[in-house]
């Protein structure tokens, strides 16, 4: 079967592993409406069923710290999902790679740092993780402590300072339900935080060497969706501040938002990549394989078209290869 590598980028415990679970919930709400399935191997349903249960209980908790709700993995995790129409073999396989976010801090080491270069080389995609009350919050005072950009920007000069094939990068902010719920306004004020906080990253990839070949892409997603954060205690002895979270109603379930969006953009890119002939390695058997079956690009062209990019949502980059 064939396969594309996705890279989930971001420090311990911003909430990667939580995206990819409220993702493949979501997607099991809306298969019906793209003809598509997506179905998780074994060892990896077993994983996101007890991150779900996590999610679902963190809705009663009103504060919260970045690590002290749901763990950090703990070592390089692969989260394998295979696409497939209803009843029918699976077509294509994603592989998401989660590792510990250890990796790319002051303290990894050389072959930490290593590994995760590599991740992002192989990769179509890199799906940048952002713990949106950090980055909000108090003027954004804690985020380069929570979100590390400049550590996950130093990553990026690593890993694609060769690239000649085209790549999708995605800024996902997650737990934005108070921005996403509060307006345009709101939702603007968070697409700016992400251009002005990631400024130097943004500035890279859009270098004359990289801006023809990097799409980007911002698709905030609500984690959760049925909490918003409110509060914001300061750290104490020099530790990860507490986020005050509230239920949006006394009823309120776990209802993630958004969530397919990541993966809406990426089965886009591959469509372009196959219409425009343009097939970088980690797409040749992909691509050559899914122009042989037009009904299987019927379904993915209208997933893809739900793609949003208005509402907090954007493409910074590489409208064209989009």
């Amino acid at each position: 079967m064939n396969e594309l590598k996705i890279t989930l980028l971001g420090p311990s415990a911003v909430g990667k592993t939580s995206l990819l679970t409220s993702m493949y919930e979501q997607f099991k709400r809306i298969s019906f409406q793209a003809n598509l399935q997506l179905i998780p191997e074994a060892e990896s349903q077993a994983i996101l069923k007890k991150r779900l249960k996590e999610l679902k209980s963190l809705t009663e908790t009103f504060k919260v710290q970045p690590g002290a709700g749901i763990s950090g993995s703990s070592e390089v995790r692969s989260f394998i999902f295979d696409l497939a129409e209803p009843e029918k073999k699976p077509f294509l396989r994603l592989n998401f790679y989660d590792y510990p976010g250890g990796y790319i801090s002051d303290k990894a080491s050389p072959n930490e740092r290593k590994f995760v270069r590599e991740l992002m080389n192989d990769a179509a995609a890199v799906v940048i993780a952002i713990d949106t009350p950090a980055l909000m919050m108090s003027k954004g005072k804690f985020n380069e402590y929570v979100n590390k950009p400049k550590q996950i920007t130093a990553m990026f000069k690593e890993a694609y300072k060769d690239i000649r094939e085209p790549r999708l990068v995605i800024f996902a902010p997650v737990k934005c339900e108070m921005e996403m719920t509060k307006g345009d306004r709101a939702a603007k004020q968070l697409l700016e935080r992400i251009k002005k906080e990631y400024a130097d990253l943004l500035n890279f990839l859009s270098s004359p060497l990289l801006n023809s070949q990097v799409a980007i892409a911002i698709t905030p997603v609500q984690t959760l969706g049925c909490v918003i954060c409110t509060t914001i205690e300061q750290p104490r002895n020099n530790y990860l501040p507490t986020f005050g979270f509230r239920k949006i109603s006394r009823n309120a379930e776990y209802n993630p938002v958004d969530n397919d969006q990541p993966l809406r953009y990426l089965l886009r890119f591959l469509l372009k990549m196959n219409h425009e002939g343009r097939t970088p390695k980690f797409l040749q058997a992909v691509v050559s394989w899914m122009g042989l079956d037009t009904h299987i690009k019927n379904a993915l062209t209208q997933f893809s078209k739900g793609c949003k990019n208005t509402g907090g949502f954007a493409v910074l980059q590489g409208r064209d290869l989009l």
